[in-house]
């Protein structure tokens, strides 16, 4: 027997790189894929429900590099907020339905299903730092967890698959660096542990603040008190992903991904992610 499960894409302006709203036959779950450039425009779409939860993705022709998924009970508008807040997406896809249908604790477990997920998948970095852990109706465990398996289902029918490991190339570890703004700094990735080592002699812009990193500013503090503008580091010093050793050197808030490169121009994401491509 060919189990068949239709999925119907409707298409924003005819435009298959624009919003995109999904559904599967027989589910009331309405699924949004929103550029971020697109956002006003989706917001003024009509009929849309207003509670699920989204992902916000940095994502390039279906090769994501940083996810940050959280809930809502404002609908598209809950992304004004992440707009206006987060600078690293340039995608979400939200997963909505009607109030009667998803309940505020369900919601909450959903949430928490959805962010545990993308912290414990997959070889993307997530922005989001902590687990939430929402009390569980034992009567209604079952019914999220299906909820979440057809969510899963429908970011990968979409291209988005968040279980997708990248393997990265063998041999020795590659130097990387960044020159942004001025500052030069080198360092190496190892990925069977997912960290970035920032190496010895690494420039680091203090006069540019950390957004958002409260264990980066830490580190600089610790290491660079009472020093201003440019300083050097004088030992290596390790950090849990690209994006934490970006920011610790350039300030601000950085996509390691796409700000470490190798002595071709390559970016770390393309060097450890077009291997299977």
């Amino acid at each position: 027997m060919i189990r068949v499960k239709t999925l119907t894409i409707q298409l924003i302006d005819a435009q298959p790189d624009r919003i995109r709203i999904c559904r599967v036959e027989g589910e009331s779950l309405v699924t949004i894929v929103i550029p971020r450039e697109d956002l006003a425009e989706a917001k003024a779409l009509p009929n849309i429900p207003q509670r699920g939860i989204y992902y916000l993705l940095d994502e390039d022709h279906g090769n994501v590099s940083r996810v940050y998924a959280g809930q809502t009970t404002q609908g598209i508008a809950r992304l004004d907020a992440h707009k206006a807040r987060k600078e690293f997406w340039n995608k979400a896809v939200m997963f909505l339905d009607d109030d009667q249908n998803i309940s505020k604790d369900a919601l909450d477990v959903l949430e928490a299903k959805a962010i545990d997920y993308v912290r414990t998948h997959g070889s993307y970095e997530t922005d989001n730092s902590v687990t939430p852990k929402p009390y569980i109706d034992p009567y209604k465990e079952e019914s999220v967890e299906h909820l979440h398996g057809r969510i899963l289902f429908r970011m990968a029918a979409l291209g988005y698959d968040l279980d997708r490991v990248d393997q990265g190339p063998a041999g020795a570890p590659i130097i990387f660096h960044t020159k942004k703004n001025g500052i030069r700094g080198t360092g190496r990735y190892d990925k069977a542990t997912g960290h970035f080592t920032v190496l010895a002699g690494s420039e680091v812009n203090l006069s540019k603040p950390v957004l958002k990193n409260a264990s980066v500013a830490s580190a600089r503090s610790e290491i660079f008190s009472g020093i201003t503008g440019v300083a050097k580091l004088s030992e290596d010093l390790e950090f849990p992903t690209p994006s934490a050793a970006a920011v610790f050197v350039l300030g601000g808030s950085q996509n390691g991904w796409t700000e470490w490169v190798d002595n071709d121009g390559e970016t770390l994401n393309k060097v450890y992610r077009s291997e299977d491509e």
